[in-house]
């Protein structure tokens, strides 16, 4: 079960499906960093949390949903479905629903 990021560190349950779309979001991400002049952008210490299944801050979380907001715009077909499912893990993690 995924965590909320408003109380630290938040563990993400995605499929591994939601987690293939996940790297490849980071990666593209990533790669525009670079290209930027970024010599280590942060989507590199995302993808290695994501490979040793490691918390989350919150502002680690911030990028991952932007990389899946930004890879999802044009996504293959076969990664808009998890990747849907992995923003919405995501944006949960960053903004629980408010119990009444």
């Amino acid at each position: 079960m995924t965590t909320s990021a408003h109380e630290g560190s938040t563990t993400l349950d995605l499929s591994r499906e939601g987690l293939w779309v996940a790297h490849a979001a980071l990666v593209r991400s990533g790669r525009e960093a670079t290209e930027a002049g970024e010599a280590r952008p942060v989507e590199c210490r995302l993808l290695e949390k994501i490979e040793d299944d490691e918390p989350f801050e919150p502002a680690e979380l911030s990028t991952l949903r932007d990389a899946l907001v930004s890879y999802l715009g044009d996504a293959p077909i076969r990664d808009r479905a998890p990747g849907r499912e992995a923003l919405r893990t995501v944006s949960t993690a960053l903004d629980p629903p408010s119990r009444v």
